[in-house]
């Protein structure tokens, strides 16, 4: 039994093997040097790291392979394909444009009406978003840099690394959004777009990388998961349906008209075509009724106010009048006239820090509620307040 061993496999012993064996035990790495060995004429068993006469079989027996660096694993990883790519980038376009243009479109209409009327409009839309490509952009460049990728990216498993495998700087990773506007997303403009993605999509299905990364930026795939394949297509189709239902939702109001209901009375109004409404509450917290024209170059704002028995019409008008005067100048007295046989006030005037925005506001008075329509005109257009006092006609016909 000279030169035969027996090793341990967990509760087990297993042998005799030959030395050899038990070097290529070793170097498969299905024993150790920890592992607990014995052969005839030993007294007990021991490790083999501990018996002399396995000391040359250990030393001949290589260590193991160094585990890869991230940025081995980085240089490993396949290119992303067009497709992933472009997913990726619809999910991040939406997911920070959607955000942004609410900001960006609350700002802009809280100081100037006339943009709070235009990017009603339907098709307005595309325009305010072709604008704001460039600021979107920025801010997922700003994205990277916080962070080290951006939601679409991490959904769909890509990475963008210098050409060095390195996380790009802030400078580098804007340096490449540049190219991305111009040279693949053709600026956003619809027809220079389709033309510019598609040249990018040849030479990426060619196994190149696209014109504004070649040199400087790999764009990498990991594998994805079951799993995370299947939310990066629900992700994707989400937005998809999401965004075509606001605009189709948008649109069918607009340009077919919706039914309003008066709360307060429970009468329904069916709302002309060009009209886009939106409930507010105002600084009171009291709810008032905006209802936009687009085309028409106006607003008009329905709301009522409880007020004591004892208070008139005239009353009301005089403490209204002083509480608004820091937005809105009006000539007092008021034009008499009557609404639905009710007796009404109208008064004219424009808006405070801008003469050119003509304002028209009418009061009326049903026991101890104050009703009121403010018309809001840009527009000088004898045809614009003609479809406003339509509206305004409607309103005030829920109140009964």
């Amino acid at each position: 039994m000279q030169g035969e061993w027996w090793y341990a496999s967990g509760d087990t012993r297993k042998g005799p093997v030959s030395l050899e064996t038990l070097h290529q035990l070793l170097l498969e790495r299905k024993i150790s040097e920890e592992t607990l060995v014995w052969k005839a004429g030993r007294d007990s068993w021991a490790p083999i790291s501990e018996i002399p006469d396995l000391h040359e079989v250990v030393k001949t027996v290589p260590p193991e392979l160094p585990k890869p660096t991230a940025r081995e694993h980085l240089i490993a990883l396949p290119l992303a394909g067009p497709w992933r790519r472009f997913f990726a980038r619809f999910v991040d376009l939406w997911v920070i444009a959607f955000p942004t243009a609410l900001v960006a479109g609350f700002a802009l209409s809280w100081f100037s009406l006339a943009f709070g009327l235009w990017i009603q409009r339907p098709g307005s839309e595309y325009v305010f978003g072709w604008l704001l490509l460039p600021l979107v952009l920025l801010i997922e460049a700003g994205m990277v840099a916080l962070f080290g990728t951006t939601l679409g990216k991490a959904l769909l498993g890509v990475t963008v690394t210098t050409v060095g495998a390195q996380r790009p700087t802030a400078g580098q990773y804007l340096q490449r959004q540049l190219g991305v506007y111009w040279y693949g997303l053709g600026t956003g403009f619809p027809i220079v777009s389709l033309f510019t993605m598609a040249r990018q999509y040849g030479r990426l299905k060619a196994g190149r990388q696209a014109g504004y990364d070649e040199g400087k930026f790999h764009v990498k795939a990991r594998k994805l998961s079951a799993l995370r394949a299947f939310s990066a297509a629900v992700v994707v189709v989400g937005l998809f349906f999401v965004n075509t239902a606001i605009q189709q939702s948008s649109q069918r109001r607009y340009y077919s008209g919706t039914t309003w209901v008066n709360q307060v009375t429970g009468k329904s109004v069916a709302i002309p075509s060009g009209w886009i409404h939106e409930e507010k509450k105002n600084d009171e917290k009291q709810s008032i009724q905006i209802f936009s024209g687009p085309d028409y170059g106006t607003y008009v704002v329905f709301a009522k106010e409880d007020v004591p028995p004892s208070m008139d019409l005239e009353d009301y008008l005089e403490a209204w009048v002083t509480a608004v005067r820091g937005s809105m100048s009006f000539s007092m007295p008021g034009q008499q006239t009557l609404v639905d046989g009710l007796q009404a006030v109208t008064l004219t005037g424009t808006m405070a820090d801008d003469r050119t925005q003509h304002v028209r506001a009418t009061f009326v008075k049903k026991g101890r509620q104050v009703w009121r329509v403010v018309i809001v005109s840009i527009s000088d257009e004898e045809s614009a307040l003609k479809h406003a006092l339509k509206l305004q006609a409607l309103l005030f016909g829920s109140i009964e």
